[in-house]
């Protein structure tokens, strides 16, 4: 009982900390009308995010050295909390800049503390299930944000969003911090970052997890300004599909993960693969709005699929003192990739040619980058 508790606490942190990150994309046409800036200086928001969220993940794992992941983690919500409140003051956007930056810097200092704390909890033959139950956090976060949104903003405005996720952050992490006890951080081998980046299978995992990052929560991001701006639907339509697309992800995860403890991990990032870019190019291709539709649930339930398989993929090929660097840097390079340029590039595209373009693009990279994994030894 009391390692489902622990799971169920894990998983909301994991979804909160998701939802600071996810609440910024349907918020996106009402911010860039209100502030009167282009869809490329709009997708640079993502590109602070990712760039304080990179920062801190590459750096949680010094900082988890000395005050232990428990504090770790509640260190980044800390960041989170204030910073959240602090939206309600917003005024330009230089000032939401400058808030996406802390957002991902508080964020950041999650994953590489909490992927050590879970597979210390459970067993190794258990990871797969338990680290894509936690993940569906994510995908949860990934659904019903949108969906709230859309029902927020017929009520209140969109600053107060923000100040009621943060009053969420504060109530969880005090009952994380009451109930989930220190965990010593292993210090019986000193891992040198420099012995991470020298190891081939570290930089295949880097670059799957820029495409995943990428074809996730890169297009993600932008699908609310595709669907307003480039196919002309109502922003309350936009975010309502785009929520009720995240449902068939949530489940994907859970059977990701567990199909991954059955008939091993690379076969089930191949086809994760795969089926990411193939429906990503149908995506863009989709001219019929009905087709469109059945593209988006198809695209946004495939591309959920990488994570889970992807934690427990680091976790096998590092061992518990080298988890926390290896798991931060991994993820730290498909954020910069694919959660910060991505949108900024695909912004520019649709400044100069049309959203269409872009994830085209980008479905034909995700479908070939399935071709690494030929580079990673059986797991």
């Amino acid at each position: 009982m009391k390692k489902i508790i622990t799971l169920i606490l894990f998983w909301s942190l994991w979804f909160l900390n998701f939802s600071t990150r996810t609440i910024l994309s349907p918020l996106l046409p009402v911010i860039e009308d209100e502030f009167t800036i282009s869809h490329a200086l709009a997708g640079s928001l993502f590109f602070y995010l990712s760039l304080g969220y990179a920062t801190t993940l590459l750096l949680s794992s010094l900082i988890s050295v000395r005050i232990g992941h428990k504090r770790t983690i509640a260190l980044g919500f800390a960041i989170l909390i204030l910073t959240l409140y602090s939206l309600k003051y917003a005024s330009n956007y230089y000032y939401m800049a400058i808030a996406s930056l802390f957002i991902g810097m508080g964020s950041g200092l999650y994953m590489p503390s909490a992927i050590p704390m879970l597979t210390s909890i459970y067993s190794r033959r258990n990871w797969g299930k338990a680290i894509a139950l936690h993940d569906t956090g994510a995908s949860f976060s990934i659904l019903l944000i949108p969906l709230l949104t859309a029902l927020g903003l017929r009520f209140i405005h969109w600053r107060s969003l923000f100040v009621i996720l943060c009053g969420f952050c504060l109530i969880m992490i005090l009952s994380y911090w009451l109930f989930i006890p220190h965990m010593n951080h292993q210090n019986d081998e000193k891992v040198r970052f420099f012995s991470i980046l020298a190891r081939r299978d570290f930089w295949i995992i880097a670059v799957l997890w820029i495409f995943a990052a990428a074809a996730n929560l890169g297009v993600y991001n932008v699908i609310p300004l595709f669907l307003v701006k480039e196919r002309g639907m109502p922003m309350e339509t936009a975010n309502a599909i785009f929520g009720f697309s995240r449902v068939g992800g949530f489940l994907v995860a859970i059977a990701a993960g567990t199909l991954a403890d059955r008939y091993g991990v690379k076969k089930i990032l191949a086809v994760a693969f795969l089926t990411t870019g193939l429906s990503t190019m149908g995506l863009a291709a989709a001219t019929d709005f009905n087709v469109l539709v059945a593209m988006l649930f198809i695209q946004a339930t495939v591309c959920t699929a990488f994570f889970p398989v992807g934690l427990v993929a680091i976790s096998m090929l590092s061992s518990l003192s080298e988890r926390s660097l290896y798991t931060g840097a991994s993820i730290a390079a498909g954020i910069i990739g694919g959660l910060g340029l991505t949108p900024l590039f695909l912004g520019a595209i649709a400044d100069v040619w049309s959203f269409q373009v872009g994830i085209f693009i980008l479905g034909i990279l995700t479908t070939l980058s399935c071709l690494l994994l030929k580079g990673i030894k059986d797991i």
